[in-house]
């Protein structure tokens, strides 16, 4: 008897051990860092927890979200925040605070600059509201939709839905039509911890049509950024935990994603930014256990990544990554947003963001595949 208590207690060890090894191969705990990048890189402060970036290529201006989340997590319920923007063709140029006249609390998460056919532009926000701490979201989201013209964004509407349970980022498709990623399927404190630890790919996609919220995407493992290919005829959705980018076709008529397979990075995936050439640039968490503990001290560093993907004409992927850190340049990258020759990389709890230059003699083509 006693002989098969221990051989039990054993098998409970061993099963714990390897489970334990599986959490943290899978969050890439166990990756080795080697700094690289083709770029240099100049921090540009002022602006803490610049967590998205999108940016107006037109106008040569980048607009970002930001939010003091440390100064939220020590209990204040107004933190700094709201959406900065930052002149790409004046050299030293400073960003600065868009002014609004938007009659609530604005702590934005994930954005996204709509054009419109008449050549107006919409800056659709998700909205954390006085609970800005992303982490212990409550169900009080909203989303905003601004006009944005003459340097300010002027409100137009809020949108109100129990299903923004967890909304993370956006997609405009229309003047009043978006996608919204809801990056855990379980609404609880527990569930959502369960939900990350295990790697339960039970996030999902909701399209709004103009009058109400559905499902159209699910399966992810927390479901992060989204962006769409030139065309709007392809939808990519970042898997953080799920460590890939979900590819979807879309109906433009009825806003239905059909999935069309992943493509598979080995990397947290946080937001994504889509260029004219159809490239795919993500800012990426390369050990997902070291940015929730960066998350809960700044003293804690958290390995930065950015991906720049490629689709290609036989339907495969030119993968290649283009900046990597062990998080002393900056920790918890969570978007990258590549304008010619520059790449703006944003962090969760840095008090500043990238401002960085392909160096002399570099080109892509000098990625690490």
């Amino acid at each position: 008897m006693k002989k098969k208590i221990i051989i039990m207690v054993c098998a409970v060890v061993v099963l714990i051990g390897a489970l334990l090894v599986k959490t943290l191969w899978n969050a890439g705990e166990l990756k080795r860092i080697e700094p690289f990048s083709l770029y240099s890189s100049v921090a540009v402060p002022g602006f803490p927890g610049v967590e998205d970036i999108d940016i107006d290529r037109g106008a040569a201006v980048a607009l970002g979200s930001f939010t003091d989340r440390r100064a939220a997590i020590a209990g204040q319920k107004r933190p700094y925040s709201g959406i900065l923007a930052y002149d790409l063709a004046a050299p030293g140029s400073k960003p600065v605070l868009l002014k609004t006249d938007f009659p609530g609390h604005l702590t934005p998460h994930g954005i996204n600059l709509y054009h419109g056919p008449d050549g107006g532009k919409l800056l659709f926000v998700i909205n954390m509201g006085e609970d800005s701490h992303f982490f212990e979201a409550t169900g009080v989201c909203t989303v905003e939709i601004f006009s944005y013209r003459d340097g300010k964004l002027h409100y137009l509407e809020t949108i109100k839905s129990p299903e923004l349970t967890t909304p993370n980022d956006i997609l405009g498709v229309g003047p009043r039509q978006f996608y919204v990623t809801i990056d855990h399927g379980w609404t609880s404190k527990w569930g959502k911890m369960l939900e990350n630890y295990l790697q339960l790919p039970v996030s999902y996609v909701l399209y709004y049509d103009g009058g109400q919220f559905r499902k159209v995407a699910g399966g992810i493992g927390y479901a992060n950024g989204i962006a769409q290919s030139p065309d709007g005829k392809t939808v990519y959705v970042g898997a953080t935990v799920g460590r890939k980018i979900h590819v979807y076709s879309r109906n433009v008529q009825t806003g239905e994603l059909a999935g069309r397979g992943t493509i598979e990075l080995d990397t947290g995936v946080d937001n994504l930014d889509v260029l004219p050439d159809g490239s795919i640039w993500a800012g990426c968490h390369t050990k997902l256990l070291s940015f929730v503990a960066h998350s809960k001290d700044a003293s804690k560093l958290s390995p930065s990544e950015v991906v720049r993907v490629l689709p290609l004409k036989n339907g495969g992927y030119d993968i290649a990554r283009v900046y990597q850190n062990d998080g002393k340049e900056l920790s918890g990258s969570s978007v990258a947003a590549s304008w010619k020759n520059r790449l703006l990389i944003g962090a969760i709890y840095e008090n500043f963001f990238l401002d960085c230059t392909l160096l002399p003699g570099k080109s892509l083509e000098d990625a690490r595949r």
